[in-house]
């Protein structure tokens, strides 16, 4: 049975401390604008949070973006080689141009092994793994990118960095 819990599953990869006890999620889209600059609000919070961990979902807002899919599914593939983060990096620090020909380019960025990277993007290989966060996503009310959930509890606040980061002091 699928897992749509907003708790922290088996293969996800977690950033900040993976011992906290704490545990911030963002549903997001590599291609969204906002995403990417809720991930840098993230970025700055887990520098000064020892006790937070961070995962970051796939909600790829395909009406909208075109190459979110394969975006996620990039990242997971590069994940599968060790590399999740720098994958997801770079994906939002370019997230206006992430035609196929990017993704290879940042998977040679990164020194993955094309062959694999190239076959389990082709053969979808993580679509599922993207499905399960976006269908979870759904079961937890996500209907736009980002949407934020601190141990559980859904940030309704606008996105705005003293704003967020005053819901992250409150619920920690």
């Amino acid at each position: 049975m699928p897992d749509y819990s907003l708790n922290i599953r088996n293969k996800e990869y977690p950033a900040g401390n993976p011992d906290a006890t704490n545990t911030l999620i963002e549903y997001g889209d590599y291609e969204c604008p906002y995403s990417r600059l809720g991930y840098r609000f993230v970025q700055k919070i887990l520098k000064k949070n020892n006790n937070l961990t961070f995962l970051f979902r796939h909600f790829p807002l395909t009406k909208k973006h075109p190459n979110a899919q394969i975006s996620a599914e990039a990242a997971l593939c590069a994940g599968d080689q060790g590399k999740f983060w720098e994958m997801h990096d770079l994906l939002f620090d370019n997230n206006r141009n992430l035609d196929r020909e990017k993704l290879d380019e940042f998977a040679m960025i990164l020194d993955l092994d094309m062959r694999k990277f190239t076959v389990d993007l082709e053969t979808n290989v993580f679509k599922n793994w993207v499905q399960l966060d976006y269908r979870s996503g759904i079961k937890n009310g996500v209907n736009d990118t980002p949407t934020f959930f601190l141990n559980g509890k859904k940030y309704l606040g606008e996105l705005n960095l003293n704003t967020f980061q005053n819901f992250i002091d409150n619920g920690l």
